[in-house]
């Protein structure tokens, strides 16, 4: 059979298309099984022999998401969305669901977001999509269709349910199984494709971002170097006999110490220290912790004894990096916080919600705190409310993230008249006196 050189061109470019679809798939179940610290053993196999792991079992270490979490702090510290009430009300779950979208942005690279709303709640919800094929329209940077795997309801060992997948558009829901048999077709005419990609940086080449892979590379390298000196330390820990003269015709007897061990005329018996040292692997450990730490902005302290707590001066010093990171990121998530709301505006033109057009959208994202001595807090709040730059209110639900600036007001007053009640005459005139002087 002759195939034609558009039809050449055509497969070899599916072809291309598969193996990068799947080189994809592995990267991102490796970040995720890193990330979760399970199935880890299955990357450090094939460097050992398969009887090593019936001495010991594999070593199993998870630097990836203490640095994942550590470096993710957009919505750590949280944010402020400037739109309604009702609005507050109905994104309850939204600082949660995005910190969590946040951190698999930051190990996979490239994430995706489903954006919905649950009538029965009256609320938004947001789900993670770390499984996707987008599709593109002219702008290759942004998708216009998306199609994903669908988790089945429940994961049992008799499940022999065919896997399904779900096709989304700016009008339309597609479900259909492996084999390409449509089961579901809804019309949602949203006017939007109802996801957002969020990426860990700005796109260079291509519309996916490279993730986390150099903490995964640098966790798997402390499996495989952990795991050999634990098979070291399994088989050499006393040292290695060695036994000199021996026929080699009689098997090796291994022998208790409350055994005697018989040996032949002009044969000879030794241990053997080991020539690896144990604390040089240790160092070797740290350093890889501290290279892939330095790397990514960060620095890593290991327990020890002794030495002066630091100042949060020094931390902002050593953090300098890192913070500067943090205020890119901070514009880079200002416009995914937009993508975020003409979803939702989207969504309440469906529902009849009655958002604010998304012109109005503002969103404050919350500054990094360094620790301070109490007496530096005191003569900060003294001097904010000193120059007008703040209220008793405001400081008061900064301290506290539960309260608003109302319900902090509403104790502060409360306050007052409690104190008030309890003071002499002579003392409440003088409170009134200096509060007529600072005002």
């Amino acid at each position: 059979m002759i195939f034609t050189p558009q039809e050449i061109i055509q497969d070899s470019l599916t072809h291309f298309k598969e193996e990068q679809a799947k080189a994809r798939r592995e990267e991102v179940r490796k970040s995720l099984d890193y990330y979760s610290g399970s199935l880890t053993h299955q990357y450090i196999e094939d460097y050992f022999k398969s009887d090593a792991f019936q001495e010991i079992p594999h070593y199993n270490t998870n630097i990836v998401k203490k640095f994942v979490n550590r470096m993710s702090k957009i919505y750590t510290i949280g944010a402020k969305r400037n739109v309604t009430k009702k609005y507050d009300e109905m994104t309850e779950k939204k600082n949660a669901r995005m910190k969590q979208m946040e951190r698999m942005t930051r190990l996979i690279g490239t994430c995706a977001t489903y954006v919905m709303f649950d009538e029965e709640e009256q609320k938004f919800d947001y789900r993670p999509i770390y499984y996707f094929e987008p599709y593109f329209g002219d702008n290759p940077y942004k998708p216009e269709a998306i199609v994903y795997p669908m988790m089945h309801g429940h994961a049992e060992i008799g499940d022999t349910e065919q896997l399904k997948y779900a096709y989304w558009d700016s009008k339309r829901c597609i479900k259909f199984d492996e084999n390409g048999d449509v089961f579901e077709e809804v019309e949602h005419n949203l006017g939007v494709l109802p996801f957002v990609f969020t990426h860990r940086e700005e796109q260079l080449d291509s519309f996916f971002v490279e993730g986390a892979t150099d903490l995964v590379s640098a966790n798997e390298h402390i499996n495989i170097t952990m795991t050999e000196m634990q098979l070291g330390l399994r088989f050499q820990m006393f040292g290695q006999p060695v036994v000199t003269g021996l026929i080699s015709d009689n098997s090796n007897v291994r022998a208790g110490s409350d055994e005697i061990l018989t040996l032949p005329e002009g044969s000879n018996y030794n241990i053997v220290a080991p020539q690896g040292n144990v604390r040089d692997v240790i160092e070797n450990i740290k350093w890889q912790i501290e290279l892939v730490a330095l790397n990514n902005h960060l620095f890593v302290t290991f327990a020890q004894s002794g030495g002066e707590v630091p100042s949060g001066i020094s931390l902002m010093i050593k953090d300098l990096e890192r913070h500067e990171d943090f205020m890119d990121d901070k514009e880079l998530y200002r416009q995914y916080e937009n993508d975020f709301y003409k979803v939702e505006y989207a969504l309440s033109q469906i529902n009849s919600l009655g958002l604010p057009d998304p012109k109005r959208f503002k969103v404050d994202f919350s500054e990094v705190e360094y620790p301070m001595t109490t007496q530096d807090k005191i003569m900060l709040s003294e001097y904010q409310l000193k120059h007008n730059l703040t209220t008793e209110a405001k400081i008061m639900a900064d301290e506290n993230k539960d309260l608003s600036v109302e319900q902090a007001q509403k104790i502060i007053e409360e306050n007052k008249d409690v104190n008030s009640a309890s003071l002499p005459e002579e003392s409440v005139e003088e409170v009134e006196d200096v509060r007529q002087d600072s005002e």
